[in-house]
């Protein structure tokens, strides 16, 4: 969705990735049961099963509940995780061998891997999967949550809720913040703010973020998750460029970029609504470049695409571009928030061969976390599309298919020797993985890795982070946590060095003094909450 549009602010084109077709939707699978709520103490089941892709996943993984253990301490550096081990593919139950920030083994087993002898294992009791991508969310927006501003009314298309009073005071709220308005806090906090959204994403298992935070390229954004879409990604280059406005500005360069190998991935929001305003974006995409039909390429990843039909996927195929699918925001502003339909066909653009990708949008009315969306996502399938999408092809969403969509398969998105250690370990049933990977929550998340770096786990797990500056203890909806924020080399400019405890005491502060100046009838604080616990 697009941000601040029309109230002059944040949202411009950030950053510098392929995108290949992928999947398809099979015959209708069987109603699975639905499961349990799932309050604080427990985990609420997945809902259908969902129907079949082109080709089944096996599994020969068994249930094997129970809390991760160390078994053996080995060198700092080198990890070997025992568990259900998710592919693309199949799930198996196997190992995964993590010697610096790179995957060495994949297989059932990495015992008598070089590098095994002198690694430390742990017995995860649970399912290991690729570290989830966020490919699209506006991250600097993530501080607040539908407390802070809801929809008058169901709106057609993007250009029309942004001019909501209560609307337009929360962006003033987040332009204060980020030193980016009026009055003007200068540097301002949009490195706390980019950090909270980055844990977030990271307590449920996310590792990598597109969140167009502006101004571009700050140092403090390589911290965390992978802030995927700027310099600070921990790759040799950015080449996400991505584009929160329509109709796009750059979109001239963009196409110059592709002829020179400067931009693998174009993000661009377009067809977001449900009537022919936001569909004709579709063609305006075609003919706001020289030449016309550029962005008609690979290398292009459609945001929303709401309001496309047949027409606009074929063309998508054809071309091989990628669609990234944020449900809950969709039916949020387009549906009343509660018509499962107001979003996109993705069984029509499955049909035709397109890779999705599913992202969150924002927590402003998006999900608070992908583990949230995946769960929508299921219960839109289930209910509006007939149960036609498989919990593997959503687990692949997030993963595989969100990779390809940020022209990043080479380096993340599966479980592969030689790709970077983004890898993230959930708690639950290890027979039925890809279920147990859309009943989760975070605190049924028992480890994320970052570039071989565990940053986030279970309580019992706090020795794998790094010694120094040492880690945090943190109450996940009862679940006891630990998470490594700060990291060493920190300056007063880097902010390397602050704690999770130092960026909330910030920020609740700082919002809290922006209420108190009386500019507008609303308040903003408190935070949004870091986890809604349901």
């Amino acid at each position: 969705m697009d941000i601040d549009e029309g109230i002059g602010g944040s949202g411009g084109d950030a950053g510098s990735g392929g995108v290949g077709g992928e999947g398809g939707v099979g015959g209708m699978g069987g109603a699975g049961g639905m499961g349990g709520a799932g309050g604080t103490g427990g985990t609420g089941g997945a809902g259908g099963g969902g129907g079949a892709d082109a080709t089944p996943v096996d599994t020969d993984c068994v249930a094997d509940m129970g809390p991760p253990e160390v078994s053996s301490v080995g060198m700092p550096g080198k990890l070997r995780l025992i568990g259900c081990v998710v592919t693309p593919d199949k799930a198996f139950a196997g190992e995964v061998l993590i010697e610096s920030d790179t995957l060495t083994c994949v297989g059932p087993s990495c015992e008598d891997a070089p590098g095994a002898a002198d690694a430390t294992v742990v017995k995860t009791h649970g399912v290991i999967l690729p570290g989830m991508i966020d490919t699209h969310n506006h991250i600097l927006f993530d501080i607040f949550d539908e407390s802070d501003w809801s929809p008058s009314k169901v709106y057609g298309n993007h250009d029309q809720w942004p001019n909501e009073p209560r609307y337009q005071a929360m962006v003033d709220a987040k332009q204060y913040l980020n030193g980016e308005g009026t009055p003007n806090l200068d540097p301002g906090f949009g490195c706390e703010m980019n950090k909270y959204g980055e844990m977030k994403g990271l307590v449920a298992g996310t590792t990598s973020i597109a969140g167009a935070a502006n101004p571009i390229d700050k140092t403090c954004y390589g911290s965390l998750a992978r802030t995927i879409d700027q310099k600070g990604n921990d790759f040799p280059a950015d080449k996400v460029q991505v584009s929160t406005l329509f109709p796009p500005s750059s979109g001239d360069t963009v196409c110059s970029n592709f002829l020179v190998d400067k931009t693998d991935a174009y993000v661009v929001h377009c067809g977001e609504g449900v009537d022919e305003t936001a569909k004709k974006e579709f063609t305006t995409l075609g003919t706001s470049t020289n030449p016309d039909g550029c962005l008609y390429a690979a290398e292009t990843t459609i945001v929303h695409g709401t309001a496309f039909g047949q027409d606009e996927f074929v063309v998508m195929a054809d071309k091989g571009m990628s669609l990234v699918w944020s449900p809950r925001s969709n039916v949020f502003l387009y549906g009343g928030g509660s018509d499962l339909t107001k979003t996109t066909d993705v069984p029509l653009a499955l049909s035709l061969g397109i890779n999705v990708a599913l992202a969150p949008d924002w927590s402003l009315g998006g999900s608070q976390n992908l583990l949230d969306e995946l769960r929508f996502a299921n219960k839109v399938d289930n209910e509006a599309f007939g149960d036609v999408i498989s919990p593997a092809m959503l687990v692949r969403m997030v993963t595989v298919n969100a990779a390809k969509a940020l022209g990043l398969s080479d380096v993340l998105g599966s479980l592969e020797v030689g790709k970077k250690a983004d890898v993230t370990v959930i708690a639950g049933d290890a027979s039925v993985p890809f279920h147990t990977v859309l009943a989760a929550r975070p605190k049924d998340v028992s480890l994320v890795v970052v570039n071989g770096v565990p940053l986030y786990g279970d309580a019992v797990l706090a020795a794998l982070g790094p010694a120094m500056p040492g880690c945090e203890a943190l109450d996940i909806c009862g679940a006891a946590k630990f998470a490594c924020v700060a990291e060493t080399g920190g300056t007063t400019t880097n902010k390397f060095g602050q704690t999770w405890t130092d960026i909330t005491q910030i920020l609740s502060s700082e919002l809290e003094t922006y209420d108190g100046m009386n500019l507008t009838e609303w308040e903003f604080a408190p935070l949004a909450p870091l986890v809604k616990c349901e």
